[in-house]
């Protein structure tokens, strides 16, 4: 079964059985894998909130592991991604064939692929396209990649959809295509704007104080990424071969540009302005029609 066929049929289950919010579901026994962090804590609220009863697994209380893993109705799984296929094959032997089985983390590909080998029932690939400091799933994107059995995660989706949420379906090697473009290379730019400053030693606060707003947005995108965990922003970029390489070619693009404004040579960097602007302007166009 394609992925548009996937959707159709969670969605026609769900209007079929009338599963409009959460309030009309039965209590689910939830356990979240590294639910002492705080993506693992956001979503520890939700579910609780919502009336199910959740169990936090870290590996500290992995002599539990058969105890809080055996009979749940969903494991969620929000480890670091390094850790990730270790962790699914380690917790693999306690699981249930009826027990469904998540992950949030930003790649997908080879995280669903190791889920679907470990584990018999349920998988589905989730990335939340926020970070733990927002307080609901209001107006907040949540990409979901099909696995098996998806119609067991309904009750799920509704609840993340009920509080505000966008779901965005996709194949785990589409979404890891996009993440190269919306995470992985948006990522290595801020990174190497912040590390460029860091290196001038620029002022930032006395430069905020002649800012444009466009300048005091870039500066304010730059202390968000190293606010965030640097392990994390580290392996989002590091992730797959096609984002090592993308960003590769990323600094090629940089490097001739750079030379460009280094030889002084106006007409070469017009024409790459326009060209750029062109290829803008074709999106701009395929929008509106």
């Amino acid at each position: 079964m394609n992925l548009k066929a996937k959707v159709a049929l969670i969605n026609q289950t769900s209007q079929s059985t009338n599963l409009s919010t959460s309030t009309d579901l039965q209590q689910q026994q939830v356990t979240i894998v590294g639910g002492g962090g705080r993506m693992g804590r956001f979503f520890s609220s939700c579910l609780s909130q919502a009336g199910h009863q959740v169990n936090i697994l870290e590996y500290s209380d992995w002599g539990q592991a058969e105890k809080l893993l055996a009979d749940i109705d969903l494991v969620l799984l929000c480890v670091p991604i390094e850790c990730m296929v270790k962790t699914i094959a380690q917790l693999s032997q306690y699981l249930s064939p009826h027990t469904a089985l998540a992950d949030i983390t930003s790649i997908k590909a080879p995280i669903v692929k190791a889920m679907l080998e470990y584990h018999q029932g349920p998988v589905m690939g989730l990335h939340p396209m926020f970070g733990p400091d927002i307080k609901s799933f209001l107006a907040q994107k949540v990409v979901i990649c099909p696995g098996r059995q998806d119609i067991v995660f309904q009750w799920f989706l509704e609840l993340m959809q009920s509080d505000g949420a966008e779901l965005i379906y996709a194949t785990p090697k589409e979404h890891d295509l996009m993440m190269t473009t919306v995470q992985a290379i948006r990522h290595f730019a801020t990174f190497s704007l912040g590390a460029f400053l860091s290196q001038e030693n620029i002022d930032i606060e006395r430069s905020l104080d002649f800012s444009s707003p466009k300048y005091r947005q870039q500066i304010e995108m730059v202390q968000r990424l190293f606010a965030q965990s640097a392990p994390l922003v580290v392996d989002i970029m590091l992730a797959t071969p096609e984002s090592r390489e993308a960003i590769a070619r990323l600094g090629n693009t940089y490097s001739g540009l750079a030379k460009l404004i280094q030889q002084g040579d106006r007409d070469a960097l017009i024409n790459e302005f326009r060209a750029t602007d062109h290829f803008f302007q074709r999106l701009q166009k395929s929008a509106i029609n």
